[in-house]
């Protein structure tokens, strides 16, 4: 089987929150008018349950208020539900207080809209604070999925597990620019990475959006030849988020 690879895909964002945390909105949309929820959201799961591969969704808490049978969907559909803050705030700007209320806030609302609670975390822009690892660990989670070393799975000084990821494997690096990098090219760079993990070993996570990828045919076609690239590669394990995070708590016991 070679070195031990492990694959792992993960979606951040839900709605309309991110506009409601920048100021660009102050209330959700219509029922039925988000693209992402109409079609990004069910695309993702279609191409999920084709490839029959469960996968993190990292929501905003306050979906957990006014998406919340979105909220519950993540969860009945056997993926796992993850905390990505309150309203996408620029996480590692937050004072420790504010920091806390907000993860305190989402937290409780995606518990009560979903029926479990949350025990993974990816912070908004993808950096914690100095107050984050501790705030977490008082809340009951068990990971944190933000920017670490490289794609080195590991402990934190409080205990606490981290799954890392780089910006090169998120979607939105490649294709929110004023010149949006073809979807073909973006599907090349993520299959070659995907070929030396499973080879040398060691962790390739995507970072994905449903408004981003999930309502644009080429970006998701893109996405599709990498999970099928990744399910057809028996020398690969493909995992959720927690998963990954349990074995490196098994690991170091």
């Amino acid at each position: 089987m070679g070195p031990h690879a492990r694959v792992c895909f993960t979606f951040d964002n839900m709605a309309e929150a991110a506009d409601v945390g920048r100021g660009v909105r102050s209330a959700p949309l219509l029922a039925g008018s988000d693209p992402s929820l109409t079609v990004g959201f069910p695309r993702l799961y279609d191409l999920l349950a084709h490839h029959d591969v469960r996968a993190t969704f990292f929501v905003e808490g306050w979906n957990g208020l006014h998406h919340p049978e979105a909220v519950a969907e993540i969860v009945t559909r056997g993926h796992e539900l993850g905390m990505h803050g309150w309203t996408h705030e620029p996480w590692q700007g937050l004072e420790a207080a504010a920091e806390r209320a907000a993860a305190e806030r989402a937290t409780t609302a995606l518990a009560e809209a979903s029926g479990i609670r949350p025990r993974g975390f990816r912070a908004p822009g993808g950096h914690r604070t100095a107050a984050t690892e501790a705030i977490l660990r008082d809340l009951g989670y068990d990971y944190d999925a933000s920017l670490g070393d490289r794609m080195r799975p590991a402990r934190l000084a409080s205990g606490l597990a981290q799954v890392p990821f780089v910006w090169p494997c998120v979607d939105g690096f490649h294709y929110l620019r004023p010149d949006p990098v073809p979807a073909a090219t973006v599907r090349d760079q993520w299959l070659d990475r995907l070929a030396r993990v499973a080879t040398e070993g060691g962790l390739f996570l995507l970072i994905c959006h449903a408004f981003i990828t999930g309502v644009d045919d080429a970006r998701l076609a893109a996405l599709d030849a990498v999970m099928e690239a990744a399910v057809k590669d028996a020398r690969v394990t493909i995992q959720t988020a927690g998963e990954i995070a349990r074995t490196i708590e098994a690991c170091d016991a």
